[in-house]
C-alpha cells in the first residue's frame, strides 16, 4: 500500500475493521493459528499429548510467518493448552485443553462464509478439471502424480496440505485458462485460511480422490473427472469443522 493510500484512507484497509466482515478479519494472525489449533484439539482431531509439527513446518501449512507462531504457541503454552518443552526429545505438545478458546469460536461464527466460499471453489474447480481433462500435457500429467505422491508420503498434517495445494494448483494450471488461475487462487487461499489440522489418516483417504482425478484427466474423461472434483470439494460442507468434522 503506497503512502498516499495511508494518508487518504485507502478503502481497503479501511474494509477490514467494517464490522460487517466475517470475524476472522478481526483476529491477529498469531490468533488464527491459535484458533486452528484449538479446533482440532476440541474436536478430537489432535489428540492430547500429541507432538505438533515444528514451528516453520506450522508456519508453511498455515501460511503464516514462523514468529507468528512461535507467538502463538508461546500464548496458548501461558493459558495451558499446550506444552512447550526444550531439549532432544522436545517440542510442542497438546494438552488436551481447549476451555472454549474465543479465538476459535470466532471461526465458527464465518461458518456462512465458510459454505459459500466451498460452493465458489466447486465451480471453479469444475470448470478448470474438465479443461484439463481435454488439454492437460504428458508434463502435467507427471506433476499431479507427483504431488499425490507427495500427499501419500506426508507424515502430518502441516506436510499433507502442502502436497494438497500444490496438487490442486497443478490441476488448474493444466486447464490452459490464463485467466481464471488469479479468482482461483484467490478462493482457495481464503479458504485455507479455515484449514485446521486433521489426522494424517483421514487426510491420506482423501488423497484417494486425487488419483481418481488424475486417472480420469489421464483418460480425457472430462465427465468422470469433474464428478471425482464436485464430490472432492462439495464434501468439505461436511468434513470441515462447520460442518460437523467431529462426525465426517
Amino acid at each position: 500500500m503506497s503512502s498516499a493510500d495511508q494518508a487518504h484512507g485507502d478503502p481497503r484497509r479501511n474494509a477490514l475493521h467494517d464490522p460487517g466482515l466475517t470475524g476472522i478479519t478481526r483476529l491477529s494472525a498469531a490468533d488464527t493459528v491459535r484458533a486452528r489449533i484449538a479446533l482440532a484439539v476440541e474436536l478430537d482431531l489432535i489428540e492430547a499429548g500429541e507432538r505438533l509439527p515444528r514451528d516453520a513446518e506450522i508456519a508453511r501449512a498455515l501460511d503464516v510467518s514462523e514468529m507468528t507462531v512461535r507467538r502463538a504457541l508461546e500464548a496458548m503454552a501461558e493459558d495451558g493448552l499446550v506444552e512447550r518443552r526444550r531439549g532432544r526429545n522436545g517440542g510442542t505438545f497438546t494438552t488436551g485443553r481447549s476451555d472454549g478458546d474465543h479465538a476459535a469460536e470466532v471461526y465458527r461464527q464465518d461458518a456462512a462464509e465458510v459454505h459459500r466460499l466451498i460452493d465458489v471453489r466447486t465451480l471453479l474447480e469444475c470448470a478448470l478439471v474438465h479443461h484439463a481433462a481435454a488439454s492437460a500435457t504428458a508434463h502435467d500429467l507427471h506433476a499431479m502424480a507427483a504431488h499425490v505422491a507427495e500427499a501419500t508420503s506426508a507424515r502430518d498434517w502441516s506436510e499433507y496440505h502442502r502436497a494438497d495445494e500444490r496438487f490442486h494448483l497443478s490441476v488448474a494450471e493444466a486447464a490452459g485458462l490464463a485467466w481464471a488461475l488469479p479468482p482461483y487462487r484467490e478462493v482457495l487461499a481464503e479458504l485455507y485460511t479455515y484449514f485446521i489440522p486433521y489426522p494424517i489418516d483421514r487426510l491420506h483417504r482423501a488423497n484417494e480422490d486425487h488419483v481418481r482425478i488424475v486417472d480420469a484427466i489421464r483418460r480425457r474423461d472430462p465427465v468422470a473427472a469433474v464428478e471425482q472434483m464436485r464430490a472432492h470439494v462439495q464434501v468439505l460442507h461436511h468434513t470441515m469443522y462447520v460442518g460437523g468434522a467431529a462426525d465426517a
